[in-house]
């Protein structure tokens, strides 16, 4: 079987102020590091758009910035054979947790700004309104983090960088038939931990990717000699 090795959680520069790597150099990176697709989940929350609550600079304005970083990996992806995808960290004003969101297209973006001013509830209804997946991050990551009503996503991150195998995330997944999701939350060039998603065939599109993590098509590669297993009747 064919496998396509992926990072599902990665920052730049550009938009997340934390990150350390400029999206250039991300991408090059994990092409160097074996990866063939990197989703771009830059945080997407009232902070990155200081500039129009503080300044009331246009919204759009910083909206371009967050978007132009992914065009950027894209177009560093596209000249190296790696497949670049748009996604998004969310942080909602009412909530302390962070979301990956896969699905979100740009002219979503454009149509439904400052989706971060939505609750939870709200944008797990918006999300299955419009086919995405919707997922908490690092749910355990400290005691600020609130475990979500599980019905109100799809899935949460088992693993990354600061929690490597996060056993309380992976037990809180398997009671709440949440699927798992592994991603470096990549901000460093010290966090490649060479943690992958080998999705089962060719994944080139967000459809695809979105259609193989509700299907669970995957592999969690934790280290060369350690995968875990997805499918309901094995994680």
């Amino acid at each position: 079987m064919n496998y396509t090795l992926a990072e599902l959680h990665c920052h730049t520069r550009e938009v997340s102020g934390c990150a350390k790597v400029y999206a250039p150099d991300a991408i090059k990176h994990f092409h160097e590091n074996g990866y063939d697709l990197v989703c771009l989940t830059n945080h997407y929350k009232r902070g990155i758009f200081r500039r129009h609550y503080e300044n009331g600079e246009p919204y759009i304005d910083s909206l371009e910035v967050f978007l132009n970083a992914y065009r950027t990996a894209k177009e560093v992806g596209d000249s190296l054979g790696v497949t670049v995808l748009l996604a998004a960290e969310i942080t909602f004003d009412s909530c302390y947790n962070d979301y990956l969101v896969y699905g979100l297209t740009e002219e979503q973006f454009y149509k439904y700004p400052k989706l971060h001013e939505m609750t939870v509830e709200q944008f797990s209804h918006f999300a299955r309104q419009n086919g995405l997946f919707f997922a908490q991050a690092h749910p355990f990551r400290n005691e600020n983090t609130i475990r979500t009503d599980p019905s109100l996503i799809d899935g949460c991150e088992i693993i990354n960088s600061y929690e490597n195998e996060d056993t309380q995330s992976i037990e809180w997944a398997r009671e709440n038939d949440l699927i798992p999701l592994c991603g470096q939350d990549y901000h460093r060039y010290v966090d490649m931990r060479g943690f992958k998603t080998a999705f089962h065939g060719e994944v080139r599109d967000i459809d695809t990717l979105k259609q193989k993590l509700f299907n669970r098509e995957y592999s969690i590669i934790f280290d060369p000699k350690k995968q875990i297993n997805t499918d309901k009747d094995n994680f």
